[in-house]
């Protein structure tokens, strides 16, 4: 009995297929890689960074509106908080107000 469980594992054994590692020595492949995975990821980083929006502006939508709506008159804690961090953040502002309520309106 035991000799047809050794015939067995050794059947499996020869008739399985062989993992190969995926070892790229070919230096077109490892330059390639180079020059398309490394920029892209120098140029991603940075960006990905700089693209969080901070919670000023997303909860301040609905001050925002009301700005709008108001031409100007009514500004929402919420609203003024994220203005005054716009204009802090940025030595001159480059949207007035309004422009930013409209931004945060539509954005968010």
């Amino acid at each position: 009995m035991d000799s047809w469980k050794t015939l067995a594992a050794a059947v499996m054994v020869l008739s399985t297929t062989q993992a190969i590692a995926a070892e790229n020595n070919n230096p077109f492949q490892g330059a390639l890689m180079i020059t398309t995975i490394v920029p892209a990821v120098i140029i991603s980083a940075p960006t990905a960074i700089t693209s969080e929006i901070p919670e000023y502006f997303k909860s301040a939508k609905t001050d925002a509106l009301a700005f709008i709506g108001s031409g100007g008159e009514i500004r929402g804690a919420e609203f003024e908080q994220a203005s005054r961090y716009y204009q802090s953040t940025y030595p001159s502002p480059l949207m007035s107000d309004m422009q930013l309520a409209r931004s945060i309106a539509t954005s968010f």
